[in-house]
């Protein structure tokens, strides 16, 4: 269990001291120190969390537009981000537009079938579209 990068980012997570019990290999991984851990938007599989779903996005000029549906009931949230964002950025602003903006969520990406994995995070949005 001190191995599976996903228990110890919750772990961290609920107790940032946590990372002091992961094996070695993790101890040294950038995306689960406590300051990465409490700004990642994303759940990991399993938690309990709303799902947002993509359904554009592509660049404008200097930007990129997206639009996506939050929740079962669909409500429609889009923003403009700097052509220089990641999935982090995208899922960050996505939670700004929500009642509980602190909330973890499983993103959805167009044409792809699982959800935006937490370790993802620093992916540009560039390379998706």
């Amino acid at each position: 269990l001190k191995a599976d990068r996903e228990l110890v980012l919750e772990a961290v997570r609920q107790d940032g001291g946590a990372l002091r019990y992961a094996a070695e290999q993790l101890k040294a991984d950038p995306l689960l120190t406590e300051s990465s851990v409490g700004c990642n938007p994303f759940s990991v599989h399993g938690a309990e969390s709303p799902v947002c779903t993509v359904v554009e996005l592509r660049a404008v000029e200097s930007r990129i537009k997206y639009r996506a549906a939050w929740g079962l009931g669909g409500r429609m949230l889009a923003g403009f981000l700097p052509h220089s964002a990641t999935l982090g950025d995208l899922g960050r602003d996505i939670r700004s537009q929500v009642p509980n903006p602190n909330t973890r969520l499983y993103l959805m990406l167009p044409d792809i079938e699982a959800p935006v994995s937490p370790f993802q995070v620093e992916q540009p949005l560039a390379d998706l579209m």
